[in-house]
């Protein structure tokens, strides 16, 4: 992890986090808002499935090729309304909710290697056999340590703006993680996670805990993407303010036969990009 020694963040910095923060936050909001979609995603008709020593809870849509959602840091299902009724209309989309995420119960600590297997597990718990994954933020990076740990069942991974490490980020993501608490949060977050989970008590340690997950020195171990054999496509937007161009173009490059897309004028926010979802269904329905 990159630090500045001695360096204090001041009142305007944490503005800037905050604004980052807001600007992502605002989007989906947004991009929700546009023809109000009949259907509360992440609240609607789903099930739970009882993974090692908790329940997570899942929604399905669709028929088809079953294909996984696995929604960002902080984040639930709802994070992808924009996308599942593109996607529903050709597979059967399965949105997880991860561990300590949206209606999903806890778990005792939060790392990418425990949520990935929880995940994984998810997938043999459901009798999937081959899947194509769709990951967001951390769900990409999530995604990933389920390629590698599940190579025959993975055929395709989307991996949304994600990173190896924070030790990648730009300063601004990198002084966001720092600073990291739930006084930043616009105060939405908190009230959406203490009406979806069922422990709704845990609102503060679960940032805290999240802020302990992105701080690892590595999220992603370099040494495996070479050994990657799903199908991968690196989605990038050219504004993120996190990560940077050079960061994703490493990923690609580093990942036998990958596809990069990047998205002109989209923020870390990619899957609310404009014609994002007719990328991902050329992808996802190539041969």
């Amino acid at each position: 992890m990159c630090t500045y020694p001695g360096k204090i963040y001041t009142a305007p910095f944490v503005m800037v986090i905050r604004t980052c923060i807001t600007i992502v936050f605002s989007v989906t909001i947004a991009t929700q808002s546009i023809g109000q979609p009949a259907i509360d995603y992440g609240s609607h008709d789903g099930r739970y499935v009882q993974v090692f020593d908790t329940r997570l809870y899942y929604e399905e849509y669709g028929e088809g090729p079953p294909v996984i959602l696995l929604h960002g840091g902080l984040g639930s299902i709802a994070a992808f309304s924009n996308i599942i009724p593109e996607l529903a209309a050709h597979f059967r989309v399965i949105a997880i909710d991860s561990p300590g995420h949206g209606r999903s119960y806890g778990i005792d600590s939060l790392s990418y290697q425990i949520i990935a297997k929880y995940i994984a597990e998810t997938i043999n718990q459901l009798s999937l056999d081959s899947v194509s994954v769709v990951g967001y933020s951390d769900g990409a990076i999530v995604g990933m340590l389920v390629a590698h740990a599940l190579p025959v069942k993975v055929k395709k991974l989307v991996f949304g703006a994600g990173a190896l490490a924070p030790g990648a980020s730009t300063p601004t993501g990198i002084g966001m993680l720092r600073s990291f608490s739930p006084e930043i949060l616009p105060p939405v977050w908190e009230e959406t996670y203490r009406r979806k989970s069922p422990n709704p008590d845990y609102w503060e340690q679960f940032v805290y805990d999240s802020k302990d997950m992105w701080l690892q020195e590595v999220w992603i171990p370099e040494d495996i993407l070479p050994g990657i054999s799903s199908g991968v496509l690196v989605l990038f937007g050219d504004r993120d303010p996190f990560i940077p161009l050079e960061h994703t173009l490493k990923i690609y490059n580093a990942i036998p036969g990958s596809q990069l897309c990047i998205m002109p004028g989209a923020a870390h926010d990619v899957f609310n990009a404009e014609n994002v979802i007719q990328f991902l269904l050329d992808f996802l329905m190539s041969e």
